[in-house]
């Protein structure tokens, strides 16, 4: 009979499995009030292999700082880890002990021997990328702009090559009937934001004219900021291609 006991009595654990770690990856959001004001938090949690890893952005009325979290660990719901931070001549440590929910972890936060906070991070949504992403940083071709600056309207065609995140092209200009092409430099495209760099030369002066453009599909609104002279914001809009047609072949007498 006790043979029998035991028997059904490992059956039963073999079915009981283990509790399951909550999926903590990706960022969390957390503020709260502490001894030396307000503090954000933005977790970010992170599997290499079997290991958990966490850090953090942190800002605080003493600035922002990154933190790289020690002794992190997850046991089913449950997570915790250490933050050793450097106030002054002294090291201070601060555990963390938290309770995982859906898309909220409800924190406990021992500063050393000198307090505690409770406050929830909250799971940080993925930001869907806009639909007209892919399109707009499709900027190759002409862009045409007409801006007012301290020396009079300009009038410029931007011809942009794009080739990754690499951009390279040239710039026409004319100004008060004067017109000048310049090569432009330091050209890159990160998602559907533009930045290159115009450099000219001003009598024996070499004047950097810097670009930051914001892309909404046919157009580009840029700000140019021209060396410690001035900034001018404008938007150039995607020209008409200047490719010749090709010509019909016709027989006509003459």
């Amino acid at each position: 009979m006790k043979t029998k006991s035991l028997f059904l009595a490992a059956i039963l654990l073999s079915l009981v499995s283990p509790a399951r770690a909550a999926d903590v990856t990706g960022k969390w959001v957390g503020e709260f009030e502490s001894q030396i004001g307000h503090q954000k938090y933005v977790f970010d949690f992170q599997t290499k292999g079997d290991k958990l890893t966490a850090t953090a952005d942190a800002e605080s009325e003493q600035g922002k700082r990154q933190v790289v979290f020690t002794e992190v660990k997850q046991t089913g719901d449950t997570l915790s880890f250490v933050e050793m931070r450097q106030i002054q001549d002294n090291e201070v440590r601060i555990d963390y002990t938290g309770k995982i929910g859906t898309n909220e972890i409800q924190f406990t936060r021992k500063v050393g021997d000198f307090g505690s906070q409770e406050f929830a991070a909250k799971r940080e949504a993925a930001t869907p990328a806009p639909a007209s992403t892919v399109a707009a940083t499709n900027i190759s071709g002409e862009w045409r702009a007409e801006f007012d600056t301290q020396i009079g309207m300009q009038k410029y065609v931007y011809t942009l090559h794009v080739d990754g995140d690499k951009m390279t092209g040239k710039a026409n200009a004319e100004v008060n009937g004067e017109k000048r092409e310049t090569e432009l430099k330091e050209g890159k495209l990160d998602g559907d934001t533009v930045t290159f760099v115009e450099n000219l030369k001003f009598g024996d002066n070499d004047l950097r004219i810097e670009y930051t453009g914001k892309i909404h599909g046919d157009e580009i609104s840029f700000k140019r900021k021209v060396g410690d002279f001035a900034t001018e914001e404008f938007v150039a809009k995607r020209g008409v291609s200047t490719t010749p047609p090709i010509p019909t072949s016709t027989n006509s007498a003459h």
